[in-house]
């Protein structure tokens, strides 16, 4: 047993419970496949201290070490970003890749070293790599990438260095996982840095390491270089957890959490910013208060469950409804506000205030029930009504409950959304 290993396999099992720690306190699916993949490069950490100190290693321990570098690296893979493609069929892809390269690891780590094992399975990677490029990924690019790496395996097999085309395919996959966390992770993130040093740092070792193996005397330095990356990429990925979570706290401070509207507050920076806009360009802006009518004899009759299913397709119909550029936002229960500018014309307002109202009553299916809503609703014009955000809000209100007082009343009485109690 290699005793030298065991600091490094204690600070690597430490940095893991932390890890799950964090994930039991702020669960996260993107944290359960990097634990799995700390998991598999905890297994070959273990498996290395039961190497002999010198010698060719037992071939059991050999090929769970290769085996579980391959198996790490594509769950980092995995979980190094989102894809334009499906789920199953990202899954699928990964799969039929790793077969023959699993194939290879294992041969390689029961210490064949005679080339008619490896050829039919650099053979099946090549079709395989090129045909599920083209067929799941719809890329020449990526087929292209496969044909060369896999050529690139079959010229080392050919020349006889096995380690060098195993520790080769090793390197690609871990840079192809640092180039997809560099592409995932925001540009800010301090734990993208460790991260991408340790992945880095981890494919130039796979590359080095059939040089490194004929130099005894850079082993130690290889050895500690090699324990630094795992560290690296653990401390990388508690410090992800924890942004991502402090990211999701400052999204949930600002936003609805039901329906992903802003709240109250942004919506209030917003008005104040967007009111400040058309008075530099003296232009108007309309503000819609909406309210939902018989909300509460929804949640009665048909449960809360329903009752927020349909705040979530009114929200979404109104989503559709708005520009780019206008706000959309929760005030709270079944309130929305609507934000607008540059709706000075008469008939431009009209067409706006059509838009939204047939946007809520767009009928839907709830709890398997067809079901239409309709709204009441209030507008203020700026600088017609109000200049400051407050008292727009306000005329809007009045006039929301207004309309609603007249329906109430007079249930076929035309609306009137520009009448409003005196201020």
């Amino acid at each position: 047993m290699n005793y030298a290993f065991l600091p490094d396999l204690s600070a690597l099992t430490i940095l893991i419970v932390i890890l799950l720690v964090l994930r039991r306190r702020h669960p996260q699916e993107q944290a359960d496949i990097w634990l799995l993949g700390l998991f598999f490069t905890l297994v070959e950490a273990v498996a290395h201290t039961f190497y002999a100190r010198s010698g060719v290693p037992a071939k059991a321990l050999h090929v769970i070490v290769v085996d579980c570098y391959l198996l790490a690296g594509l769950v980092f893979t995995w979980a190094s970003g989102d894809h334009p493609i499906p789920r199953r069929g990202r899954l699928l892809y990964l799969t039929l890749n790793a077969l023959p390269l699993l194939a290879m690891n294992t041969i390689y780590g029961l210490n064949v070293r005679y080339t008619t094992p490896y050829l039919p399975i650099v053979a099946v990677g090549l079709v395989v790599g090129v045909s599920t490029s083209l067929y799941l990924r719809r890329s020449w690019g990526l087929a292209s990438l496969h044909l060369a790496g896999w050529l690139a395996i079959a010229y080392l097999i050919h020349a006889e260095d096995y380690r060098r085309a195993v520790y080769w395919s090793l390197s690609c996959i871990y840079t192809i996982a640092a180039i997809s966390f560099q592409n995932r992770l925001p540009r800010n993130s301090t734990g993208k840095l460790a991260i991408l040093t340790g992945f880095s740092i981890w494919a130039l070792c796979f590359l080095l390491h059939p040089w490194i193996v004929q130099y005894p005397a850079y082993s130690d330095i290889a050895s500690h270089v090699w324990n630094m990356q795992k560290s690296l990429i653990s401390i990388g990925m508690i410090l992800v957890m924890l942004e991502e979570q402090v990211s999701n706290n400052e999204w949930l401070a600002l936003h609805d959490e039901l329906t992903g509207l802003p709240n109250r507050r942004l919506f209030a920076d917003r008005l104040s910013n967007a009111i400040e806009r058309s008075r530099r360009s003296k232009s108007s802006l309309a503000l819609l208060l909406l309210d939902l009518n018989g909300f509460k004899k929804i949640n009665d009759s048909l449960g809360h469950h329903a009752g927020d299913q349909v705040l979530r397709e009114v929200s979404a119909n109104l989503r559709k409804n708005v520009r780019a550029a206008d706000t959309l936002a929760r005030l709270g229960g079944d309130e929305f506000i609507i934000v607008a500018s540059d709706l000075s014309e008469g008939s431009s307002i009209n067409r706006f205030v059509e838009a939204i109202r047939a946007a809520v009553e767009r009928p839907m299916l709830i709890e398997g029930q067809p079901l239409t809503v309709s709204a009441s609703l209030g507008l203020a014009i700026y600088p017609d009504d109000a200049v400051d955000p407050i008292r727009l809000v306000r005329v809007a209100d009045q006039r929301m409950y207004a309309f609603k007082h007249r329906s109430k009343t007079q249930p076929h009485a035309a609306p009137d959304l520009t009448t409003h109690p005196a201020v």
